[in-house]
C-alpha cells in the first residue's frame, strides 16, 4: 500500500507539471491569453513513451522508499555504530559452552574509549539475549575485582558463552599467560610473559659452580610456567635458596607485582564470559545484533543465509 501511495503521489506531481507546461505554452502562442473557445493541441503519447514514463516513476518511487528506510534505520543506530563491530563466531553450539565465543573489534581513534558493560546481544529470530558484564583489571583467579569493560583503540573482546576457567572475566596483561598452565582457554591466551631468566635474580651461592647451576636451571624454565619441581628430585648441588626462589618467585602474582607499572603491562584483549549454558544462537539464518545501554544498534552479525 505504501508503494502504491508513493507512486500515485509522484504521478500526480508528474501530470501537474505537464499540465502547467501546456498552459504556459498556450499562453505564449496566444499573446498571453487563452481564448475561451480555443483548444490546445497536444501530442498523444505513444505506448512506449507511457511505459517508459511509468518505469521512471517506479524507479524514483523505489529510490524514495529506500531512502526512507535508510533514514529510519539510521535513527536506530548507536553513536558507536561502526566503532565497535561483531566479527565472527567460533565453535557455534559446541557441547562445551566455554568453547563458543564471538569476537568484537574496535575502530576507535587514539585517545577515544567506550564502556561496553551493560551492552547486550540479541537474536533477531529467536529473541534470545545475553548481557555483557564487568571484568577484572588486573585479574586474580577466583577473586572478584570487577571493573567496567572500557575499550580503547585496537582492543579485541572475546564474548565466551560459557564459564571462565578462573571464575572471572578479565582484561589480559603481560602476565596472564600463566593462566594457561593446567587450564584451557578458548581462544588461547597469549604466552608473552617475561622470561624468568630475564628478571633481576638474587645471588644464590657464593660458590660460582652452584650459582651457575641455579641460573642454568632458571634458564630452562619456559615463559608463563610456574615450575612444579619436587625438591627431592633436584640435585643436592642446587642450593636451598635457589629451590625456594624457583618455588615461590616464578608465578603469576609475582609477575604482576614486578611488572604492574610497566607501560606495556596492560593487554589489548578482553575475555568476557556470558555464563550461559545450552543453545543461545541458531545454527543457520541467524542475525545477532549488538545493542548499547540505550537499546540502539551498534553492530550486527549475519550467518547461515
Amino acid at each position: 500500500m505504501k508503494d502504491e501511495i508513493i507512486i500515485l503521489i509522484i504521478l500526480f506531481v508528474f501530470v501537474g507539471f505537464s499540465w502547467d507546461s501546456l498552459k504556459q505554452e498556450a499562453k505564449i502562442n496566444n499573446g498571453g491569453n487563452i481564448p475561451a473557445n480555443s483548444s490546445i493541441e497536444t501530442k498523444t503519447a505513444t505506448k512506449e513513451e507511457i511505459v517508459r514514463d511509468i518505469k521512471e516513476v517506479e524507479r524514483k518511487a523505489q529510490e524514495l522508499e529506500k531512502k526512507i528506510k535508510e533514514e529510519a534505520e539510521a535513527k536506530k543506530r548507536s553513536p558507536y555504530y561502526g566503532k565497535v563491530s561483531l566479527s565472527y563466531i567460533s565453535y557455534l553450539n559446541d557441547p562445551d559452552p566455554s568453547r563458543e565465543y564471538m569476537a568484537l573489534y574496535t575502530n576507535l581513534n587514539e585517545g577515544e574509549s567506550v564502556n561496553i558493560t551493560g551492552w547486550f546481544l540479541k537474536s533477531d529470530r529467536s529473541g534470545n539475549s545475553a548481557t555483557i558484564g564487568r571484568a577484572s583489571i588486573p585479574p586474580y583467579p577466583y577473586t572478584t575485582n570487577d571493573d567496567d569493560a572500557v575499550l580503547q583503540q585496537n582492543h579485541r573482546v572475546y564474548l565466551i558463552k560459557g564459564f571462565s576457567p578462573i571464575n572471572i572475566s578479565f582484561r589480559t596483561n603481560k602476565c596472564t599467560g600463566y593462566f594457561e598452565q593446567n587450564r584451557t582457554f578458548y581462544p588461547s591466551l597469549s604466552l608473552q610473559c617475561p622470561l624468568p631468566r630475564d628478571e633481576e635474580l638474587p645471588q644464590f651461592s657464593s660458590q660460582l659452580d652452584r650459582e651457575d647451576e641455579c641460573r642454568e636451571l632458571i634458564e630452562r624454565i619456559p615463559r608463563c610456567t610456574a615450575p612444579k619441581f619436587r625438591w627431592k628430585d633436584l640435585p643436592d648441588t642446587i642450593t636451598s635458596s635457589c629451590k625456594t626462589y624457583v618455588d615461590t618467585q616464578i608465578n603469576y602474582n609475582v609477575c604482576v607485582a614486578n611488572h604492574l607499572s610497566d607501560t606495556d603491562f596492560p593487554g589489548n584483549e578482553w575475555f568476557v564470559y556470558l555464563n550461559r549454558f545450552g543453545p543461545l544462537w541458531r545454527d543457520k539464518r541467524e542475525t545477532i545484533k549488538l545493542y548499547d545501554r540505550a537499546g540502539l544498534v551498534v553492530s550486527e552479525l549475519k550467518y547461515g543465509f
